[in-house]
């Protein structure tokens, strides 16, 4: 899944979804119809990759890699390591949680680029 924000900061086209459907979280009155997917293209280190995203209206700018994406690269999660090994291209990637200091410099440079794309 992919935020409307994100997709909206992109400024990336989307698609009608070919089998829309609806989202429904604790009542009735917060279903959410899923009616559109996008292409998005990242990159995680030297790590790039492109993944068609569900385009969800929810107030982040996160991009979740999810079962289809894991089921597709034939990811693995080792839930005593909490990492995701897999290989691709003939290289293998591990992704691993991010420390608490790595976190911190990843917010205050978030919060930087947020700033220069609000301003």
């Amino acid at each position: 899944m992919a935020s409307t924000e994100l997709i909206d900061m992109l400024n990336s086209l989307t698609v009608e979804h070919s089998r829309p459907y609806i989202l429904q979280w604790l009542k009735k009155e917060n279903e959410v119809t899923i009616s559109k997917q996008d292409l998005v293209a990242f990159l995680i280190g030297e790590y790039k990759d492109e993944v068609v995203c569900d385009v969800f209206p929810m107030n982040t700018c996160h991009l979740f890699l999810g079962r289809p994406w894991q089921y597709d690269r034939n990811v693995l999660h080792h839930g005593m390591s909490n990492t995701y090994p897999f290989k691709l291209y003939k290289r293998k990637w591990t992704f691993t949680s991010l420390t608490r200091v790595q976190l911190h410099k990843l917010k205050i440079g978030r919060e930087t680029l947020e700033r220069k794309i609000y301003s």
